[in-house]
């Protein structure tokens, strides 16, 4: 059984993260395998724009609108595990039926943007429990925009080390896990990693 994949993409722009999804999603329909699509709206629209008629009709590829699922389960600002699992471990569990399951998701980029860092690590955290139950491929997508302070720096570090694999649109591809601190340094401008290390020297 392939073990469960939880891919991070950090991008500079619109372009870029739709070229990376839309292979995601061409990889998956030519494999057979159920494709999950969470975005924001303008972002599905560049997707649907980039698929062939064929692929964008294809009964293996959904598409959820990602700021409407996550009011479905989230209670009192904060994402509630039970709700979480009705709402997308049932989809994921039903698609799985057809095959082994590929899902890009935005919502926590929704929360983070919003100034919710710690629901978004708990989001993060909520996915893999959920693929500890079903493995299946997950990719999720922050803009290096985002990530432009240490206002909650333990949130950032916690973001990257919920994926096992972290790629950057600029820098490339860390190893799996272990360059997940440098690949968080890489998000924040150079001005700032005086206060990463000063933060890192604290938690030793």
């Amino acid at each position: 059984m392939i073990p469960p994949q939880h891919l991070v993409e950090i991008y500079d722009d619109d372009e870029f993260l739709t070229d990376a999804v839309v292979g995601f999603i061409k990889v998956g329909l030519r494999l057979n395998e159920p494709v999950i699509i969470i975005a924001t709206a303008s972002h599905s629209r560049n997707f649907r724009n980039a698929l062939t008629p064929d692929e964008f009709a294809s009964e293996n590829l959904t598409f959820f609108d990602a700021v409407a699922l996550l009011s479905d389960f989230m209670v009192d600002d904060w994402p509630n595990q039970s709700k979480f699992t009705q709402v997308l471990g049932n989809r994921i569990q039903k698609a799985g039926e057809k095959g082994r399951v590929r899902v890009f998701g935005e919502m926590e980029a929704v929360l983070w943007a919003e100034g919710q860092y710690q629901a978004a690590v708990r989001l993060e955290g909520l996915w893999n429990t959920e693929q500890t139950i079903r493995p299946f491929t997950l990719l999720h997508a922050y803009p290096r925009a985002a990530f432009t302070s240490t206002e909650d720096l333990q949130s950032l570090l916690a973001v990257y080390g919920a994926h096992t694999h972290v790629h950057h649109q600029k820098t490339g591809t860390p190893p799996p896990r272990s360059g997940y601190l440098i690949a968080a340094l890489s998000s924040l401008p150079s001005s700032l990693w005086s206060d990463v290390a000063t933060y890192c020297m604290l938690l030793e």
